[in-house]
């Protein structure tokens, strides 16, 4: 690999990397929310895993966003829709966790 290849591949490990982290950032909010009766999953999938148990919950999701980010990851260094993928997952995790941190904010200022 030389030069744009390189800085793409590493790229794309960091994006990769990031996506994983705010899933599990995205599954612990959800967990805690869920536990305090405040939210409820809105994904009908996940919910009916975290129904059966909140270890299946998290076993599901990490291995999903896991394995897809691995996969993306593995050819964000020569394929332009790898890339976009790994930001859009990265963006809409983003916006997940943002809204989990709103609704922790608005939670304990006892507004939710």
């Amino acid at each position: 690999m030389v030069g744009g290849a390189e800085v793409a591949l590493g790229r794309g490990v960091v994006a990769a990397g990031v996506l994983v982290l705010l899933n599990l950032v995205d599954g612990v909010c959800t967990h805690v929310f869920l536990q305090a009766g405040v939210a409820r999953e809105l994904n009908p999938l996940m919910r009916l895993a975290y129904a059966g148990d909140p270890s299946l919950f998290f076993g599901c999701k990490l291995f999903a966003v896991g394995t897809a980010a691995w996969i993306l990851q593995r050819h964000a260094a020569h394929v332009a829709l790898a890339r976009r993928a790994l930001r859009a997952g990265v963006a809409l995790y983003g916006g997940v966790c943002a809204m989990h941190f709103w609704l922790l904010v608005r939670w304990v200022g006892g507004g939710a």
